[in-house]
């Protein structure tokens, strides 16, 4: 009889454990962040209108031409004065600063020094942030190069045209002048490709190496992306309408996949590589979670407000989704209610920066910058 009833006090362990086992399977992963520590903060120039962080410095720069650098950990390096106003985003690539003005013109400085190294005047004003990549094409360039960098910049102009530049001496590797349509958002580049948007509201795609028309994609005049940002997976690119639908493009193909048309979003929105989600911002005060696999919600959240363009960021970090709202960090964890992380002495971030793996910064709309880790 004993023995009976040792089998059924068994048999109910086993029973237990096992339910147990299946209850932390079900929960969420949950992320490895234990703390974050602020390193140091700091007053910037309030009179610079934008800060980038570009190869491991701060630059900072306003539409009179001025330009100031600083490293991260604050230290200032040097500055600049152009004659054009500084209009769009400059880029740095092989330790060079890439500003382009809106009079018509491209210049080139040390990133270590400031020291300018090249300038050239172009045809008409740029209108598109500056974007720099490895050419892998076979031109020639008419003047011999001193290094064998294959660095370029792209840009595209008022009058529709986009250029190509080699980086080390500004010459001309191609020219696409397909369209008179203006273009004003910065271009992503897959598999030698570079991706854009045009004043037409039309998404192109164009071959990196001669600038030639692959494919060119525009549904109606309802759905203009001529000012959408443009994110990818590598095979699909996700990108939001000016009527507010979030739409799936096949990359090879220039084809809709699908489109998202009962949810109305804001325009930033994120991508996670991990979890293969995208995380959209609703116009009815809602964080929406939306699987790309599935293409399906998986989850959403009520805010305490709308959000308003450009209030609220998105970074990812060790492999779990975190949100910046109202001066608090959230991590965005599917199941759960956004969990409150870390908490900014301001409440409007204008820019977010990841400084490093677990390095992050965050410049207030007043120009404090707080720099700190997660870990």
């Amino acid at each position: 009889m004993n023995k009976y009833f040792l089998m059924i006090f068994l048999a109910f362990l086993c029973v237990i454990s096992f339910a147990q086992n299946k209850k932390k399977q079900a929960l969420p992963n949950k992320a490895v962040f234990t703390s974050s520590v602020i390193l140091r903060t700091a007053q910037l120039d309030s009179t610079f209108t934008e800060t980038i962080y570009e190869g491991g410095k701060f630059i900072s720069y306003n539409n009179d031409g001025k330009i100031s650098c600083s490293d991260s950990t604050l230290k200032f390096s040097w500055k600049q004065q152009l004659s054009g106003n500084i209009s769009v985003r400059p880029v740095v690539i092989d330790s060079i600063l890439v500003v382009g003005t809106d009079n018509s013109e491209i210049n080139t400085f040390d990133l270590a020094t400031g020291a300018q190294l090249q300038s050239i005047g172009l045809e008409e004003r740029i209108t598109t942030a500056l974007f720099a990549f490895e050419y892998v094409g076979k031109k020639e360039l008419m003047i011999p190069k001193q290094t064998d960098s294959k660095a370029a910049i792209v840009f595209g102009m008022v009058n529709g045209k986009i250029s190509c530049l080699d980086l080390e001496s500004l010459q001309e590797y191609w020219q696409n002048s397909d369209q008179k349509d203006s273009l004003f958002t910065k271009p992503i580049l897959l598999n030698n490709k570079l991706v854009f948007t045009r004043g037409d509201g039309s998404l192109n795609c164009i071959d990196a190496n001669t600038g030639l028309l692959i494919w060119r994609w525009l549904e109606s005049e309802s759905a203009n992306f001529s000012r959408s940002e443009i994110v990818s997976d590598g095979k699909s690119i996700y990108l939001v309408s000016a009527d507010s639908m979030l739409y799936s493009i096949n990359f090879l193909l220039g084809r809709l996949n699908w489109r998202l048309e009962k949810e109305k979003i804001s325009p930033n929105f994120f991508y996670s590589s991990a979890q293969k989600n995208i995380f959209l911002i609703h116009q009815d005060k809602k964080l929406i979670i939306f699987s790309v696999l599935g293409e399906n919600e998986i989850d959403s959240f009520t805010l305490k407000h709308n959000p308003t363009y450009n209030s609220y960021h998105f970074f990812e970090f060790n492999k779990n989704v975190f949100f910046v709202y109202d001066g608090v960090i959230y991590e965005a964890i599917e199941k759960e209610l956004l969990r409150e992380i870390f908490k900014l002495d301001f409440a409007t971030v204008k820019s977010f920066y990841q400084l490093d793996t677990n390095k992050f910064a965050a410049l207030s709309s007043d120009s404090k910058l707080v720099i700190f880790i997660m870990r």
